[in-house]
């Protein structure tokens, strides 16, 4: 069972060991986050805004999209483009606000984040993909695959957002409260709770991860802007109403051992029981619950995560819902 109360001790008291403690998210002016492959940078014309990207893989294969999260990188996709780069080609791209690509004074809705996804595939003339989108980026790729389901074929969702059945009264609760974090500066601060949060306090972990994530001191503001949008948006641009007219085989992955949902916290019931449950209205969905695993799957058991999108992209026919 996690233990909030010992997370949130351990983030403001990190245990002596070095490899224990949880590393800023942010980093000093200049200096250089080296990502593991070599950064791109696309125009997108329509947006005005450079979206830097790492493309990885035979050319000629099938396109995977890879969308992280909020607070998140290219770099989330580390432990996972190595493999499946050797079937298909990978991109995987920074989104606004994060990491090498631009940052301004951009709606950051989830809209937005749709409109930057269609936008990085069309530049890029790649379509049809399987788009695969973590946490803000899954709630992301269900939008794109229901606006543009020629372009998107098959989609992986791996603990995506927006899919919990908030009511209006919880929103405005939760956006109040978040409101309140971004507002007194300490934007970096509450995405360093997010990632230890999200990888069940396991420090090492997901100091692993930030560390090589490329967020740095000068772009405080602009980050907590779009953090606080970003926020807004998962909870008003819920999809949880169009599960039902999603028509791509769709494969989630969810740890059980996830707890960076607020909605648990307010109805008493655990993450993954709330997509088992949501999920059932997918048409063509396969949920996979992965034992011991956070927020990140991807990160925390990669051999679990490549092994299923592998056997889910295998597959030509439809999923039955489970």
């Amino acid at each position: 069972m996690f233990d909030f109360i010992h997370a949130w001790k351990s983030f403001w008291h990190p245990a002596s060991e070095p490899a224990a403690r949880m590393p800023l998210t942010e980093n000093d002016p200049g200096q250089q986050i080296p990502y593991p492959y070599p950064v791109k940078k696309v125009r997108l014309s329509g947006l005005e805004l450079d979206i830097a990207y790492i493309d990885e893989g035979p050319q000629g294969a099938d396109v995977l999209v890879l969308v992280h999260g909020m607070g998140g990188g290219i770099p989330t996709w580390r432990k996972n483009i190595e493999e499946l780069k050797k079937q298909f080609r990978c991109l995987a791209l920074d989104l606004p606000a994060h990491g090498y690509s631009s940052k301004g004074d951009y709606p950051y809705t989830i809209s937005f984040y749709c409109d930057v996804v269609l936008g990085f595939i069309n530049a890029l003339g790649v379509g049809p993909v399987t788009l695969v989108g973590h946490s803000m980026g899954g709630q992301t790729a269900i939008m794109a695959g229901l606006r543009n389901p020629s372009l998107i074929q098959k989609l992986i969702l791996i603990s995506p957002a927006g899919i919990e059945p908030y009511t209006s009264v919880e929103k405005q609760l939760l956006i109040n409260l978040s409101a309140g974090v971004v507002a007194s500066g300490n934007a970096f601060t509450k995405n360093r709770l997010n990632f230890l949060i999200g990888f069940c306090n396991n420090a090492e972990l997901a100091g692993d991860l930030a560390k090589r994530l490329a967020f740095f001191k000068e772009d405080a503001a602009v980050f907590s802007r779009a953090m606080q949008r970003s926020i807004e948006a998962m909870l008003l641009e819920s999809l949880n109403h169009s599960l039902t007219e999603i028509r791509q085989p769709c494969l989630l992955l969810i740890g059980k051992e996830d707890k960076l949902s607020p909605f648990q916290y307010l109805r008493g019931q655990e993450y993954y029981q709330i997509v088992e449950r949501e999920s059932a209205k997918l048409p063509h969905g396969k949920l996979v619950v992965v034992p011991r695993c956070g927020h990140f799957v991807q990160y925390q058991c990669p051999e679990a995560f490549n092994a299923e999108v592998l056997e889910f992209l295998k597959e030509e026919k439809p999923h039955t819902v489970l």
